[in-house]
């Protein structure tokens, strides 16, 4: 039986997603106190971003940077989605890694085909 076709266009994960708690720092791309960060775990990860919750209120598209605190590693991200309702633990913003593909020193899972 085949799935019936839907005028909306399918689009597929550039990468596998992992659920995993990292701890990160997060700030405004340039932000020059070291008070305008907050410590953050993430939710779920992908080779290209991930996802975290914040207290902060950051708009899809703002530039921030993402900080691991284990080790000194740094990148530039871009907020891609946001949710429509803050949770308990805060509100969830999908990210995009957009300097440095290799920032999670992990291997991520082969996707199915």
């Amino acid at each position: 039986m085949s799935k019936p076709q839907s005028s909306h266009k399918l689009s597929r994960r550039r990468s596998a997603r992992i659920l995993l708690r990292v701890p990160l720092l997060i700030g405004k791309f340039g932000a020059a106190s070291p008070t305008e960060w907050e410590s953050v775990e993430t939710v779920m990860l992908s080779l290209h971003g991930g996802m975290l919750r914040t207290r902060q209120n950051l708009a899809v598209d703002t530039s921030i940077e993402i900080r691991m605190r284990s080790k000194d590693r740094t990148a530039h991200a871009r907020i891609v989605w946001k949710s429509s309702k803050p949770t308990p633990h805060g509100i969830e913003l999908g990210f995009e890694i957009t300097d440095d593909p290799s920032f999670w020193e992990i291997r991520f899972p082969s996707e199915p085909r």
